[in-house]
């Protein structure tokens, strides 16, 4: 029994140094091969399963190789304006798949309606190959007008280096346990060893998952957009006097032009109802001008009989 515990307690030590040491862990060193002995250093995923092509450590930005010995996740926000909904979508979402990537998220709608023109927006999420981001990011703005843009970048170099030594760790006492196992005669040793490598084995998949995640994280960036259908596009450039004051009246000439042109197609598409209701309103405006036209009549025919009655008067006062 002494045997046993002082061997658990030999395991445990053994941990406790493993753990003390995991700070001084090399980033760039070979791979360590996993609980099962198979060479495990790249957890990165495509979309369903896939394994990526690249290492995580090669994502790194267009001629940027500040991030090629680092561990960083790039994501990126965009505001987009576009004349054209139909004819952005299609070349943003073609750009996506070109490049490698796929959509997370892709939700369109209506926000209403200008000159009679439904006006659409989108609210997309797509994964970009990290190392073809700034590709990406320049084809939206040539398909699109995009008025803001977010960028920005997580270095988890550091996390991504604890989970790995804390792993290599969890490796080096799982094969010390599988070692006692091996050599443990007792049914209690076994049961004990048994709890340990249940737990140990664990934890190995839980860290296992953890750089799985990074490595997606890293090797794909999420690239956020909103999108709105216009009828005019907002400058996103500084201009100067004389360009705002001739974009100002050549957008204030195309909206008299737009007001005329709504008026004209609300007259002439709405003429019978017009025509209708001033049918229904000149009935009694028809009656009410006879009613008043016969009333100036009856009160002439009174002034006038009120004269000559005067008249007949003052001649027969001039008789007697």
């Amino acid at each position: 029994m002494k045997r046993i515990f002082a061997a658990i307690a030999a395991i445990l030590c053994l941990c406790l140094v493993l753990t003390g040491c995991s700070k001084a862990y090399v980033p760039n060193a070979s791979p360590v091969a996993d609980y099962e002995g198979r060479a495990d250093s790249n957890y990165s995923l495509k979309p369903n399963g896939a394994t990526a092509t690249s290492a995580p450590s090669e994502a790194v930005s267009d001629g940027d190789s500040v991030f090629a010995s680092r561990k960083v996740i790039r994501n990126a926000e965009l505001t987009v304006q576009t004349l054209e909904f139909d004819d952005f979508m299609n070349g943003m979402l073609g750009k996506v798949n070109e490049l490698g990537g796929y959509v997370e998220r892709n939700s369109t709608g209506q926000r209403g309606t200008v000159n009679n023109r439904p006006l659409r927006f989108a609210n997309v999420v797509v994964r970009i190959p990290a190392d073809k981001l700034d590709g990406f990011l320049a084809e939206v703005d040539g398909l699109g007008n995009v008025t803001e843009k977010n960028e920005a970048v997580d270095d988890v170099t550091d996390r991504y280096t604890d989970t790995e030594a804390r792993l290599a760790s969890l490796r080096t006492e799982y094969d010390a346990l599988l070692g006692l196992l091996a050599q443990a005669d007792k049914l209690e040793t076994i049961i004990t060893l048994q709890d340990r490598l249940t737990d140990v084995r664990y934890e190995i998949e839980s860290y296992e998952a953890r750089l799985r995640s990074y490595d997606s994280l890293i090797a794909f960036s999420k690239v956020t957009m909103s999108v709105s259908e216009v009828v005019r596009e907002t400058p996103v450039e500084e201009e100067s006097f004389s360009q705002e004051v001739s974009r100002r009246f050549r957008e204030s000439m195309e909206d008299v032009g737009e007001g005329f042109t709504d008026f004209a197609k609300w007259f002439l598409g709405d003429l019978p109802h017009i025509v209708l209701v001033l049918a229904f309103l000149a009935i009694p405006v028809a009656i009410v001008l006879a009613c008043t036209r016969k009333s100036r009549r009856r009160r002439r025919a009174l002034r006038k009989a009120e004269k000559e009655r005067k008249a007949e008067r003052q001649d027969n006062g001039s008789e007697g």
